[in-house]
């Protein structure tokens, strides 16, 4: 009797893990496909791109609106002029990315490695930034009206005043990576 609850029990496990990595693999083709579509097309709006790999990827003006791009790898890739509005990059690398003039408005970018990223320009009102690693990252003319900073990473570069006098657009509702709200 024994015996037969652990093989019961084995066969749920097996069971169960079968289950699982179908939903995976599926979820791997799907992401792989979107990956092709966006490629061919330079669109791909509210789509799953979660971990996806887009080393080095030319995706100027691309449309990734609404995008779930969690995990996802960009590093080195050209946005420039993308929109990513809404999108979900969570932990997205971004890493020497260039995102001149890309617009990210209200987009949460969470823990997102943005090291030695351009954002020359980009609309990031309310994007939230909490934890990001913004080290090196060219902020210089950015819309963080709105945004959130909070305990940004290696934002060593930058002081609040240096960023308040960088050119970068701010307001009330800016949260500076120390945590307080900018003031004029």
């Amino acid at each position: 009797m024994k015996k037969n609850r652990i093989n019961l029990h084995l066969l749920c496990a097996l069971s169960s893990i079968l289950l699982v990595s179908n939903g995976l693999q599926a979820m791997t083709e799907e992401v792989r496909d979107n990956v092709e579509k966006l490629l061919k097309t330079n669109s791909c709006k509210n789509c799953d791109l979660r971990y996806a790999s887009l080393l080095f990827a030319k995706l100027g003006e691309a449309n990734l609106e609404g995008a779930n791009l969690d995990g996802a790898n960009l590093h080195g890739a050209n946005l420039e002029g993308a929109s990513l509005v809404g999108a979900d990059l969570d932990g997205t690398n971004f890493d020497s990315a260039n995102l001149d003039g890309a617009n990210l408005q209200g987009a949460n970018l969470q823990g997102a490695n943005l090291y030695l990223a351009n954002l020359d320009g980009t609309n990031l009102k309310g994007a939230n930034l909490d934890g990001a690693n913004l080290h090196g990252a060219y902020l210089i003319g950015a819309n963080l009206q709105g945004a959130s900073l909070r305990k940004a990473k290696k934002l060593v570069i930058m002081t609040n005043q240096e960023i308040i006098t960088s050119g970068a657009k701010l307001d009330k509702d800016t949260i500076l990576p120390s945590g307080k709200k900018y003031s004029k």
